[in-house]
């Protein structure tokens, strides 16, 4: 879980310091709240995995491991009768629709996008 946690939460750094650099050079509010919107969604992955996966035991993370070692080996699994993908597409697009029509519209979808993604995270136990 190490390598992958800090690909996340360094990937989440260089998206703050682009939106950063972003915002002071051109001024321009939808690419930098898209940059920040990535930053976010990438820190939301970091915190998942330091809250629900601390205790993962990954091939990756061995110094000594090789790619056979991680053949075939059960990553996680994926529930295909859940709604829930389908709720947090609606979500994310609601989110983008909030934003051209009304800031309302885009700040309750956005408290939806977060109840899904807790729901995801329940889920997934």
């Amino acid at each position: 879980m190490t390598i992958g946690l800090r690909l996340f939460i360094s990937s989440a750094t260089f998206a703050i310091g682009i939106a950063l650099a972003y915002w002071f050079t051109s001024r321009e509010i939808v690419g930098t709240f898209m940059l920040g919107f990535m930053a976010f969604a990438l820190g939301f992955v970091a915190t998942y995995m330091i809250v629900a996966e601390r205790e993962a035991n990954l091939i990756g993370d061995e110094r000594e491991a090789t790619i056979e070692d991680g053949a075939g080996e059960l990553v996680g699994t994926y529930t295909i009768r859940s709604p829930l993908p389908l709720a947090a597409a609606a979500a994310v697009t609601a989110i983008g629709i909030g934003i051209v029509v009304s800031p309302t519209i885009a700040i309750l979808a956005l408290l939806a996008t977060i109840a899904i993604g807790g729901l995801f995270i329940v889920q997934s136990r």
